[in-house]
């Protein structure tokens, strides 16, 4: 077992100080092994990174589909503030079907390019040092997903842009951007190209309602017994 390992994990729990830890290894790893019914480093790095795997993959699966983000008041992507206002002014008066139009397409873009997301999120846990895993273990009950979302943020960013950019023109979002600009007198209110304008606020909203999932997920594997199915799982979260 690793020595680092062992003396953070202990003293985050209480159980030592530093010097004792230091002084006194032999004891501390009986102490381990016997909590956790003779659980290895290794066993617990590896259910560590199984729980955030199994928690990226549920979650790039539930809004990587029809109405993953449509469908769900949670994440559902709204409008840009200025569309929004503008959307809520005009449908009393039944004229807001180009941006009603908008907005569907747009959710409809981020339920398509979301699963290039899963395979980011396996790099990012397989890249986990031991410094990493102690963070998350002294972490609250979404500390891997902050973990995530830290390390691939950036890079989803970039990754993410230009299937929503795709998507936003195959599901029409931008020609119905395009409508309701001429149709509504927004010209003055949107200065950037309207593929640029919906697909940076569309990326940014697709990744807050992921990495919203990606921690209902490990949240719900660290405190729900039913949701660990392996043996590893239970053995490190039970």
């Amino acid at each position: 077992m690793d020595r680092r390992f062992l003396i953070a994990a202990l003293i985050s729990a209480g159980w030592t100080t530093q010097a004792s830890a230091q002084g006194d290894l032999s004891k501390i790893v009986k102490a381990v092994t016997a909590s956790k019914g003779g659980l290895t480093n290794a066993q617990a790095d590896s259910g560590l990174r199984e729980a955030l795997s199994l928690g990226a993959a549920a979650a790039v699966s539930r809004v990587g589909k029809t109405d993953g983000y449509w469908g769900d008041s949670l994440i559902q992507i709204p409008l840009p503030n200025t569309l929004a206002k503008v959307q809520k002014t005009l449908k009393p008066l039944g004229l807001s079907s180009a941006l009603d139009e908008v907005h569907l397409r747009v959710n409809r873009a981020a339920e398509t390019a979301a699963p290039v997301a899963k395979s980011l999120f396996i790099d990012a846990i397989k890249s986990l040092t031991v410094q990493d895993a102690v963070g998350i273990i002294k972490g609250g009950s979404t500390a891997g997903t902050q973990y995530l979302q830290k390390s691939t943020t950036p890079r989803l960013i970039t990754l993410f842009t230009p299937p929503v950019q795709t998507a936003l023109e195959q599901t029409g979002a931008v020609q119905s951007l395009d409508k309701a600009i001429k149709r509504n007198g927004l010209g003055n209110y949107i200065q950037k190209d309207p593929k640029v304008y919906l697909s940076d606020f569309a990326v940014g909203k697709a990744l807050d309602g992921l990495f919203y999932y990606v921690g209902q997920e490990e949240t719900a594997i660290r405190t729900n017994p039913a949701k660990r199915t392996s043996a590893i799982l239970k053995a490190v979260f039970g």
